[in-house]
């Protein structure tokens, strides 16, 4: 079974849409885990968001995201580990048994699942590149993918990600335990964007192989900004919506409807969807 940690800040709603999509489609999961920093007018949100999934366990960020993560992750109750963020949702359903056959081997990395053959664009500063999987195998249900044959930033090669990737807990502990110890004298940015920026230093030393299923399954709707931390990423630009807007559908007991919303067409692991379509 697969720990979910999903990283949260001042998304009510879109936290709802994320928890509710992994609840529904993502049956290897037996435990989510929120880290949530949740300022002034959303904080109250917290109540409702714990009430509404009571199986989830809500975790406030303190002051080291990093050192907040390995306690979470160390008393984990699973050998794997999913990584999510608030604006991610699970719009398939995805199951397998063989997580240990998988991660048997010290070559894979992680299981991607923002990643399938319908990925096949990369939207960056406002431009959109192809972006297909080429040199792979197919075992079985996966696609078999050797990250080192793609260019650097590649989706294909791109395996050290917050945004639906299964990766093994002690790999995770190992990279955030020297991350913590760097923090502690860089001081580095306590957001889930730092996290993966630091993540990075870890791609030469780690597993040179990637998993992904046929059809992506995670699909990340990046319809606003809630951090000054990598502003680069773009956000909102065929469908924005304001945090305070969404806070206040929220507070009205508005929820996002997973089923009312169109996945017809994910072609990239980003890729904006209009969540006025599914609000209710």
């Amino acid at each position: 079974m697969i720990t979910s940690l999903v990283f949260s800040k001042n998304r009510p709603l879109q936290l709802d849409l994320a928890l509710t999509s992994i609840e529904k489609n993502f049956p290897d999961t037996d435990e989510i885990l929120v880290l949530h920093s949740y300022d002034g007018q959303y904080e109250p949100t917290l109540d409702t968001l714990q009430s509404e999934h009571p199986n989830c366990i809500f975790v406030r960020q303190s002051d080291s995201i990093y050192a907040d993560l390995l306690r979470m992750l160390g008393s984990a109750k699973n050998k794997y580990c999913c990584m999510f963020t608030d604006d991610n949702i699970f719009f398939r359903y995805f199951s397998t048994d063989v997580y240990d056959q998988i991660f048997g081997s010290p070559n894979v990395f992680c299981v991607s699942l923002r990643l399938g053959f319908n990925i096949v664009k990369r939207y960056h500063a406002g431009q959109c590149f192809p972006d297909a999987v080429n040199e792979h195998q197919v075992i079985g249900d996966f696609i078999f993918i050797p990250k080192t044959r793609y260019y650097y930033g590649s989706y294909w090669s791109y395996s050290h990600s917050v945004d639906g990737h299964i990766c093994k807990i002690s790999t995770l502990v190992d990279m955030f335990e020297e991350i913590e110890y760097m923090n502690q004298r860089f001081k580095y940015k306590q957001t889930p964007n730092e996290v993966e920026s630091q993540m990075q230093k870890y791609w030469t030393n780690s597993g040179a192989f990637m998993l992904a299923p046929q059809h992506s399954v995670v699909v990340n709707s990046p319809n606003n900004r809630v951090s000054d931390s990598h502003t680069e990423n773009f956000s909102g630009e065929r469908f924005k919506y304001d945090s305070a807007f969404l806070l206040g559908k929220y507070l009205s007991g508005k929820r996002v409807d997973m089923s009312l919303l169109d996945f017809s067409n994910i072609e990239c692991p980003h890729q904006e969807i209009d969540l006025s379509e599914g609000i209710l």
